[in-house]
């Protein structure tokens, strides 16, 4: 469904009771779709930053709508780097610890480390690159809002969580006695909507053998 098919069913389950303006209307689904992406890191979320180091300054720029790091060393015979995220400097591939904001400073002028400052928006090096190496690392990303005409990025299995969303949100918003009496069946169907998505989202991460 897209965008304004959802708000459509909105409509239907609230029996044309919401006072929303259009404009409400959207920013209601903005909302809630925000919540729904970012209940966790979906897999679905998951994107790959790629560029190439500065040999003048010790960092590089966060991607757009960059949520946090995630895990991309896991795998068989990994000890050194076996929890956590790294970014990959170089055509070798060599993983470089992401590290706390924090701890920061006892990686200081040591090479193999990085960490993210959130606030400037820059991924930094511990240790200024001596060389332009490509690198590469994963990430969370936030939602970008959608256009009308636009389909949610998770299955179309799983839009129905979004208008039920909506539907609890709105008797918070209007307080009407007709809102209050769909509220809890919409919260239920929401969280089972959720439920879903969280069985699907563990699907994709199963490790086979």
């Amino acid at each position: 469904m897209t965008k304004q098919e959802i708000i459509t069913k909105f409509h239907l389950y609230m029996d044309d009771t919401s006072e929303l303006s259009t404009a409400e209307e959207q920013a209601l689904f903005d909302k809630i779709y925000s919540k729904v992406m970012t209940d966790r890191p979906w897999e679905i979320s998951k994107n790959s930053a790629t560029g190439t180091l500065s040999t003048s300054v010790p960092y590089v720029t966060l991607p757009t709508r960059f949520a946090f790091v995630t895990d991309n060393a896991n795998y068989s015979g990994n000890t050194e780097y076996a929890v956590g995220p790294v970014v990959f400097v170089g055509d070798n591939f060599t993983p470089y610890k992401i590290v706390s904001y924090s701890d920061r400073r006892q990686y200081r002028d040591r090479d193999g480390f990085a960490y993210v400052d959130v606030r400037n928006n820059q991924l930094v090096f511990t240790k200024q690159p001596a060389t332009a190496l490509s690198y590469e690392f994963d990430y969370i990303e936030f939602p970008a809002q959608l256009a009308v005409g636009a389909s949610p990025v998770f299955p179309s299995d799983y839009h129905d969580i979004i208008y039920h969303g909506m539907c609890v949100d709105d008797f918070v918003i209007q307080q009407s006695d007709k809102a209050r009496s769909y509220a809890g069946e919409n919260r239920a169907m929401y969280e089972d909507f959720l439920g879903r998505m969280a069985m699907w989202n563990s699907r994709l991460i199963q490790i086979q053998p």
